[in-house]
């Protein structure tokens, strides 16, 4: 077995825990599963691949339950992982040489979400800390907690050769709403005690995102974005897109183009850029937005997808379409493959043009 705990909390995980574990089950971990008060087959169906099961009383605080679960484990080194998610690939000989050369940093691994509803999904892909030691890193936070060292304040991270699939996100209204009003309790809950956190601003407003008032969501981020902040950090980064966007969805495209001021931060994401595109479009800076979209195209890497590819087409495509240059839009439509609303838009030049 592979000196390596994979620990994982749960409660009332039975629609996916087999699946979670079973893409463990090749690689040899030790899996440490800590419940949290399930009344359903959670453990029942945990137990065909692991014994070590623990209980843990809920105490309204996520990190409590993931640090309780470092505690079990009889590995140093943890890859943590949750129940909405699959390990999609892993290379174990890098986790070794990381173990025993890169004590002092934490492994990033690409994760693939699947969002939104069943009848209208969405794909991102974002980059999140899962490999790491124990005796140098531990949990904080009591929701959306997040990996953070124990002396001291930096923490280097590589990114592995590694990929999980996340689908929790994936839900009806109904649940959607649930869960948001749960994760919005939580956070008022710790901002009262950490009140000049800044990445509490940020999860309220995606929580307020997420239960659709952006009028809410741009507050927070807006107040979050007052701090003085490291526009490296990842977090940041999503929170200065995440506004971007909520700007635009409440018609405050004007307001959004103060983010000229900060391009140079963010330039380098081609989240960021075609944001730019939006912006300039919905001020009818046409010149602009053609350039930020082209410029995206440029980009290997996107984390919400088609950003960097069939979005930024379909945008050319709008702005060409609306200054009457058919022809070249008629290309920009077709470079969109299957995306249906740019399929709508061909079709209908297609109709109109002699």
């Amino acid at each position: 077995m592979v000196p390596i705990s994979v620990c994982i909390i749960a409660k009332n995980e039975e629609r996916n825990i087999e699946r979670c574990l079973s893409s463990l089950a090749p690689y040899g971990f030790e899996i440490i599963l800590v419940d949290t008060g399930s009344t359903d087959k959670t453990k029942e169906l945990a137990s065909k691949y692991t014994n070590h099961i623990y209980d843990f009383k809920w105490v309204n605080d996520f990190s409590a339950a993931r640090n309780y679960s470092l505690n079990q484990a009889s590995n140093d080194w943890i890859f943590m992982i949750d129940c909405d998610e699959t390990l999609q690939s892993v290379d174990l000989e890098e986790l070794d040489y990381f173990r025993k050369h890169l004590s002092h940093a934490v492994g990033s691994v690409n994760r693939e979400n699947l969002t939104g509803t069943p009848e209208n999904p969405g794909r991102t892909v974002d980059r999140t800390e899962r490999f790491f030691s124990r005796k140098r890193f531990h949990y904080t936070g009591r929701i959306h907690e997040q990996l953070t060292p124990k002396y001291g304040k930096d923490m280097e991270a590589f990114l592995l050769n590694a990929t999980l699939f996340h689908d929790g996100y994936l839900m009806d209204e109904s649940t959607r709403m649930q869960k948001a009003k749960r994760n919005l309790d939580l956070l008022h809950l710790q901002l009262s005690e950490e009140p000049q956190n800044p990445y509490l601003f940020y999860q309220l407003g995606k929580g307020y995102e997420m239960i659709g008032d952006m009028d809410t969501a741009c507050k927070w981020f807006g107040d979050g974005l007052t701090f003085d902040l490291d526009p490296t950090l990842a977090y940041v980064q999503a929170m200065v897109i995440s506004y971007g966007h909520a700007l635009l969805q409440t018609r405050q495209a004007e307001k959004a183009l103060q983010f000229v001021n900060i391009y140079d931060d963010f330039s380098s994401s081609a989240d960021f850029v075609y944001l730019m595109g939006l912006i300039y479009k919905e001020n009818k800076y046409y010149a602009q937005a053609i350039h930020e979209f082209k410029k995206a195209l440029g980009f290997e890497f996107a984390n919400q997808e088609g950003v960097n590819s069939y979005l930024a087409y379909y945008q050319l495509g709008e702005i060409l379409a609306s200054m009457g240059e058919t022809e070249s839009a008629l290309k920009f439509f077709k470079m969109c493959g299957k995306y249906s609303q740019a399929k709508q838009l061909l079709a209908s030049l297609l109709q109109s043009t002699p």
